[in-house]
C-alpha cells in the first residue's frame, strides 16, 4: 500500500500548485478530472484492473507459485521463494512484500475506477456500465481473496486513498469474508452468464466460483453451497468437465468449458515462462520447479486403494496401474515427456530423442542440474514452446468446474448435509473418461471428508491451490515438518511408504540418505523445511508497509 500513498501524494503536490499551467487539461492524454466520462475509457481502466494478474514471481503466474510453499514442490533456485518454503520467510522477503503490493495495486484501480466511474454513466450504455463495474467489483474481491488468506486480517480499502486516510489499520479477517461474499453476489448479477474463458473477462459464474471458494476456506458452509450450486446449475449449457484431463493444460484446452477464469497471456503483449521452469534438461529447459517424490506416491491405484494397501502396486514398477493423473500431472521415468523419453535412472545415459528418432545424451541422468527429485511437472509444459521457452502465452488457470463440484461436496459434508449429490460431485471428478477411477462409496462422514481432500491432490497437484488446503485442514505443520525427498537415484523402494487418510507419504523403514551420503540406493533429502505452527500459518506484514503505516500489527511471532 505503500506505493499508492506515494502516488497519491504526487497528484496532491502536482495539483496544489497555484499556476494556471497545472490546471490545464493534457491536449493528448486523459486528464485525471475527466477521465472516465465515455465508455472507452471505462474499458481502459477495467483492463488496468485485469492487468495486476500478471503479478509473477520469476516470470511465473502468481497463482501457481504457492504450491513450492507447500510438501509437493520445491524452487531449486536459491531465492525468497525458496526460503519462504523453508521456513525462513520474514517481513522482508521479496515474495510477501511483493504480492502484498501487487495485489493492493490491483485494489487501487479497481477502486478508482467504481469511484469514479460515474462521472460518465450517462454517456454509457446502461446495461455496458453495470457490467463494467460489475468486473471490477469481481476483481477487487478476487485479490481481497488471496490477501486474507495470506495475510489474514487486512486493510479493507474501498476507496481512491488521500493523505488524510491512508494510514489505516487491519480489518478483522471476518469482515472482509463478509465484504467479499457481498461484493461476488452482486456483482454477478450484472455479470455475463455466457462463459467464454478466453474472452478476457469474467462471467457470472466466476463471480459465484469465487465466492464458493471463499467461503469454503472460511467455513461459510452455506454460502459454499449455495454459490457452488448455482454454478453447478449452468452445467452442461455454460460448464463442464472436460473429458481429456491432460488437455486442461495444453493450448488446445484454453476455452474448455471446465475453464471458469484464467489469466489471459499472449504473446507481443504479456508472456511466461513455464516451459522453461518445468521443462526437461534434455528438451532445454531448466527445471527450476520441482515436484516432490512424496507426491508421485500420493494417487491411488486404479482399483481406488492406496498403494500401501493395493495389490496392484509393484514397488519395482511404481507409475504402473497408477491412477492416471498422476501421468497427467507429473513426467514420471519411463514415459515420454517434451520429445524425449524421460529416464531419470543414474545409469541410462542414453535416452530416446523422438523428435529427430535418434539416440541422444541423456542429460537427466548426467547433468548436475537436471531434476532433483526424479520428476518433472507435466501441467503446463508444453512442447509447442520448445522452441521460445521463456515466450509461453498458455492461459493458467485460476478456477475451474472441478474445483466448484469438489467445493460443494466438501461443504456438504462439513454442514451435515450428506445426500446423493455429495457422491454424484465427488465422482463426476474421478469419472471423467480420461481418468475413470472407482467411485467413492464410504457412508462414514469423516471417512467422506477424507476422500474430498484426497481427491483435491490428485487433482489439483501443481495448480497452486495445496498452500491453502494444508492451512484450512491444520495439517502444514506435520506435511512441512518433513524432508521433501527425491528418488533413489539407481534404484526404487522395495516397499511402498505408508500413506495416511490425506494421501501424504511417510517413508518408515525406507533408507533415506544423511547429508553427503551416497542416495544411489537411498531416498535423496532434496530440501528441509521448518513450520512453526505458531506463526508460519500467516505471512508477516511486509515491513515497508509497517513502516510506512504505522496502525498495520504485524501477525504473531514476527518482527
Amino acid at each position: 500500500m505503500n506505493k499508492i500513498i506515494i502516488y497519491i501524494s504526487a497528484i496532491l503536490i502536482t495539483f496544489s500548485s497555484c499556476d494556471d499551467y497545472l490546471n490545464r487539461m493534457p491536449l493528448n492524454n486523459p486528464s485525471d478530472e475527466t477521465f472516465l466520462s465515455n465508455e472507452t475509457e471505462m474499458k481502459m481502466a477495467l483492463t488496468a484492473c485485469y492487468s495486476d494478474l500478471w503479478l509473477n514471481f520469476s516470470v511465473m503466474p502468481f497463482m501457481l507459485t504457492f504450491d513450492y510453499l507447500t510438501d509437493i514442490g520445491y524452487e531449486r533456485d536459491v531465492s525468497a521463494l525458496q526460503a519462504l518454503g523453508q521456513g525462513a520467510g520474514d517481513a522482508t522477503n521479496k515474495v510477501i512484500v511483493d504480492y502484498w503490493k501487487g495485489f493492493y495495486n490491483g485494489i487501487a484501480k479497481c477502486n478508482n475506477l467504481i469511484q469514479n466511474m460515474e462521472r460518465g454513466r450517462a454517456n454509457v450504455n446502461a446495461a455496458t456500465y453495470a457490467q463494467i463495474k460489475a468486473e471490477a467489483r469481481f476483481l477487487r474481491a478476487l485479490y481481497y481473496s488471496y490477501l486474507i488468506e495470506l495475510y489474514g486480517d487486512v486493510p479493507l480499502v474501498t476507496e481512491v486513498l488521500s493523505l488524510n486516510n491512508s494510514k489505516m489499520a487491519r480489518t478483522p479477517k471476518s469482515a472482509v469474508v463478509d465484504f467479499i461474499l457481498k461484493e461476488l453476489t452482486e456483482a454477478s448479477g450484472d455479470m455475463v452468464e455466457t462463459n467464454n474463458p478466453v474472452s478476457g473477462h469474467a462471467s457470472k459464474g466466476a463471480a459465484l466460483a469465487i465466492k464458493a471458494r471463499v467461503a469454503l476456506y472460511n467455513e461459510r458452509w452455506a454460502d459454499a453451497i449455495s454459490a457452488s450450486s448455482a454454478v453447478m446449475a449452468m452445467e452442461g449449457t455454460q460448464y463442464a468437465l472436460e473429458s481429456n484431463y491432460s488437455k486442461l493444460f495444453r493450448n488446445e484446452g484454453e476455452a474448455s468449458k471446465e475453464v471458469i477464469f484464467s489469466v489471459q497471456y499472449m504473446v507481443g503483449t504479456q508472456v511466461h515462462t513455464l516451459y522453461r521452469l518445468f521443462g526437461s534438461r534434455n528438451a532445454s529447459a531448466f527445471t527450476n520447479k520441482k515436484p516432490a517424490y512424496q507426491l508421485a506416491d500420493s494417487w491411488e491405484c486404479v482399483d481406488g486403494l492406496p498403494i500401501d494397501k493395493s495389490p496392484l502396486f509393484n514397488p519395482k514398477d511404481p507409475f504402473k496401474n497408477r491412477d492416471p493423473r498422476l501421468g497427467y500431472t507429473l513426467a514420471v521415468p519411463g514415459s515420454e515427456f517434451l520429445g524425449f523419453q524421460f529416464e531419470t535412472h543414474g545409469d541410462s545415459i542414453q535416452c530416446w530423442n523422438y523428435l529427430t528418432n535418434k539416440r541422444v545424451n541423456n542429460l537427466e541422468a548426467t547433468h548436475a542440474y537436471a531434476t532433483f527429485t526424479g520428476l518433472c511437472w507435466r501441467k503446463y509444459a508444453n512442447v509447442e514452446d520448445r522452441l521460445a521457452s521463456n515466450q509461453c502465452d498458455m492461459n493458467p488457470i485460476i478456477i475451474r468446474y472441478a474445483e466448484v463440484l469438489l467445493t460443494y461436496a466438501e461443504a456438504k459434508i462439513k454442514s451435515g448435509q450428506i445426500d446423493a449429490s455429495v457422491y454424484e460431485a465427488i465422482n463426476k471428478v474421478r469419472k471423467r473418461p480420461s481418468v475413470n477411477m472407482p467411485p467413492v462409496t464410504t457412508t462414514d462422514p469423516t471417512e467422506l471428508f477424507y476422500a474430498v481432500c484426497r481427491e483435491r491432490k490428485y487433482e489439483f497437484a501443481g495448480e497452486g491451490l495445496r498452500l491453502f488446503d494444508i492451512r484450512r485442514w491444520k495439517i502444514a505443520e506435520d506435511v512441512m515438518n518433513e524432508p521433501l525427498l527425491g528418488r533413489m537415484k539407481k534404484a526404487y523402494p522395495d516397499k511402498a511408504p505408508r500413506i495416511d487418510k490425506f494421501a501424504n507419504a511417510y517413508y518408515e523403514g525406507i533408507p533415506i540418505a544423511s547429508q553427503g551420503e551416497s542416495a544411489d540406493f537411498k531416498m535423496r533429502v532434496v530440501d528441509r523445511r521448518i513450520f512453526n505452527a505458531e506463526r508460519d500459518y500467516l505471512w508477516p506484514i511486509p515491513y515497508i508497509e509497517r513502516q510506512t503505516n504505522p496502525e498495520l500489527v504485524q501477525n504473531p511471532n514476527y518482527e
